[in-house]
């Protein structure tokens, strides 16, 4: 009974161990002490290692760390982030609610702010290394306080309906989408926001007709067509 006992336990504790190896491949957390790995891109062991990182855990060849701090420390992280050589695009994704530092087999973890998630599990040797910056929109730093890089892309699922106005599209078409900032406005350009996601706007060009009766004056029209959209960028809205 005692040998079929072990047994028995034995074979649960498997059973358990291959749920997880299932789940998440073979994974653990990082070390608190200075990080660097060879299939790392030349100064991502820059970005890592820092007072401010609160967390950290790699699954496979997939590494995340996770960082709390200020503005001024946000905008130096993305300033270094944007100057990197060798990952595929410099991406910042916008999440919703509030950052959580925490491993997949954990139950809780720190607040935080901001994310580095690298990878080159779905890399092919001749392409660059996977790094994105993910940003929580609900933490302790203000979204319109954030100053981006041009060479950083913002994506994320609040800003969809920004992504959406594209070339050819009419003016009616951007309103029932978009929301005019407020403060002194043209024809064109038009200041955009978006209630779903607050912080951000976008400026929209116009293609518009002019009264030659009136010293061409501007004419604003529903069917006006959109011929260039900015990217999305961080400003307070303005108030009427």
């Amino acid at each position: 009974m005692k040998t079929k006992s072990i047994l028995t336990l034995l074979c649960a504790c498997g059973a358990s161990l291959l749920a997880v190896v299932n789940a998440f491949g073979l994974g653990s957390d990082h070390p608190t002490n200075n990080l660097s790995e060879p299939a790392w891109p030349e100064g991502m062991a820059g970005l890592v290692n820092v007072t401010n990182r609160v967390h950290g855990f790699w699954v496979n060849s997939e590494d995340v760390f996770f960082f709390s701090g200020s503005t001024a420390d946000f905008t130096a992280f993305l300033a270094q982030y944007s100057k990197m050589q060798g990952i595929k695009e410099h991406l910042l994704i916008l999440d919703d609610g509030a950052g959580e530092a925490k491993s997949p087999w954990a139950n809780s973890g720190p607040a935080c702010d901001w994310e580095l998630y690298g990878s080159s599990r779905w890399v092919p040797k001749d392409t660059d290394y996977v790094l994105e910056v993910h940003f929580w929109t609900g933490g302790k730093i203000p979204v319109d306080s954030l100053t981006i890089p041009d060479q950083v892309k913002v994506t994320g699922s609040c800003l969809k309906n920004f992504e959406a106005i594209t070339n050819g599209m009419t003016r009616a078409e951007v309103e029932k989408r978009l929301t005019m900032d407020g403060g002194l406005q043209g024809v064109s350009p038009v200041r955009f926001v978006d209630p779903g996601c607050p912080g951000f706007k976008i400026n929209v060009e116009f293609d518009f007709k002019q009264n030659a009766a009136d010293r061409n004056r501007a004419v604003r029209a529903n069917d006006d067509q959109v011929i260039r959209v900015s990217k999305p960028y961080p400003e307070p809205p303005f108030v009427d």
